[in-house]
């Protein structure tokens, strides 16, 4: 016999925040949970968690060539099919700024001012070690595909 309510995953329940309620555990208020959609790939399944890495070294490789700002990443990586909105690439500036791979100036445009990213030192050295990981792993994942691997 439990003391306590059933909090086993099979319950599909879970405690609503503790510090609402009183520590008598027989007033703990229980509520349903939807069980968690199957992890199979469906033909219209996201797969931006791969891609993430695939995009913020995209930026880096343009901001080492040159002075970024976000729209225009936003239009590059809206040409090879990712479609990313200021919400989303935004953080990833910020990310790749405190991680030391990117600096940020303001630039001035007339009456308009707008963020500017340039890959540092740190960033380019990044850029080329992911390069070198990266060229490993697309000849393996091309050349299992010409000799008839999976």
């Amino acid at each position: 016999m439990s003391n306590g309510p059933d909090l086993t995953p099979s319950a599909h329940v879970y405690r609503i925040s503790m510090a609402k309620y009183p520590r008598n555990r027989s007033a703990i208020k229980r509520q349903k949970v939807t069980p968690r959609r199957s992890a199979v790939a469906s033909p219209k399944t996201d797969y931006r968690d791969l891609y993430a890495g695939l995009i913020r070294l995209h930026v880096l490789h343009h901001a080492a060539k040159e002075m970024v700002y976000g729209f225009a990443m936003i239009e590059e990586l809206r040409r090879h099919g990712y479609e990313l909105s200021a919400g989303t690439l935004y953080p990833i500036l910020h990310g790749l700024e405190q991680k030391g791979f990117l600096r940020s100036d303001k630039e001035r445009d007339g009456r308009t001012e707008r963020g500017v990213y340039r890959a540092t030192p740190a960033g380019c050295k990044a850029l080329a070690a992911a390069k070198t990981k990266m060229r490993e792993l697309f000849g393996e994942l091309f050349d299992d595909e010409e000799g008839g691997g999976p």
